[in-house]
């Protein structure tokens, strides 16, 4: 047998089935069918698989103790039953995770919500919203002419190129002015208007954050919220414009188009 019959096919007819039955197996139904037709591994086979019967019957006729009976009806017990999948989606463990991907999205979109309503210009914008509710008049020196005339007095005064107003708000009146640096050292403009609740401030674009590429000829505003207060910025000549006004974006959008007009 050990001459004829290779080292996996003697392995598997150690430990080859009992029963007439043929086998599942593809190899083991090899295997027997090469014994079979070797007198020495046949007689070996068939001596194995008698001595394999009667051991079976030997333990067959073992009585089981009825302590172990218990244990086995005890874990046919505890087997579980196949969960459906609605029953598996009301898991707390399967809630919980859920719910943190939910989470997790809903932070996402939302910082990709705040990204795609960022400008040239917004985070200064958003921190000069602050100084415009704290700002008291006895901060500004005092002044008393038309906005169209602010462009020339931060120039003749303070040096400041294309700090000019947007000629739709040239004819509102200044009553106080200062300039001032901001915590990167850029120099901002502040403007304080007769009409209350209302400012403008003018600063540096960040030419980092400038949009590559030509300018379109009508700016649409960006606008800012904080404080109680709301800023609509337009960036031109490398100057951001922002005018302020105390109260929401709602308040704000219909001021601006009756200036548009």
């Amino acid at each position: 047998m050990k001459r004829w019959l290779s080292r996996r096919k003697r392995a598997l007819l150690e430990c080859a089935p009992i029963g007439d039955a043929p086998p599942n197996d593809r190899a083991m139904r090899s295997a027997l069918e090469s014994a079979r037709t070797i007198p020495e591994a046949a007689a070996s086979l068939t001596t194995q698989q008698q001595f394999d019967q009667a051991l079976a019957k030997l333990v067959r006729r073992i009585e089981i103790p009825k302590t172990a009976q218990e244990w086995s009806v005890n874990v046919a017990l505890i087997k579980g039953v196949k969960r459906s999948w609605q029953r598996t989606a009301r898991h707390p463990a399967i809630l919980a995770t859920a719910l943190a991907v939910l989470v997790m999205a809903g932070v996402t979109v939302y910082f990709l919500v705040e990204r795609l309503q960022e400008f040239p210009g917004s985070d200064t914008a958003k921190k000069l919203l602050v100084v415009a509710s704290n700002t008291k008049s006895a901060q500004l020196d005092p002044l008393n002419t038309d906005a169209i005339n602010i462009g020339d007095y931060f120039f003749m005064k303070f040096q400041l190129e294309h700090f000019d107003i947007p000629m739709s708000f040239a004819d509102l009146r200044a009553t106080g002015a200062r300039v001032f640096d901001d915590d990167e050292g850029h120099r901002v403009a502040q403007v304080a208007l007769a009409e209350s609740g209302l400012q403008f401030f003018l600063y540096p674009a960040d030419a980092r954050e400038t949009r590559a590429g030509p300018k379109p000829k009508k700016q649409s505003w960006g606008f800012v919220e904080g404080d109680g207060w709301t800023g609509a910025v337009e960036e031109r000549n490398g100057v951001c414009f922002m005018i302020a006004m105390r109260g929401s974006k709602e308040d704000l959008e219909p001021y601006l188009a009756n200036r548009q007009k």
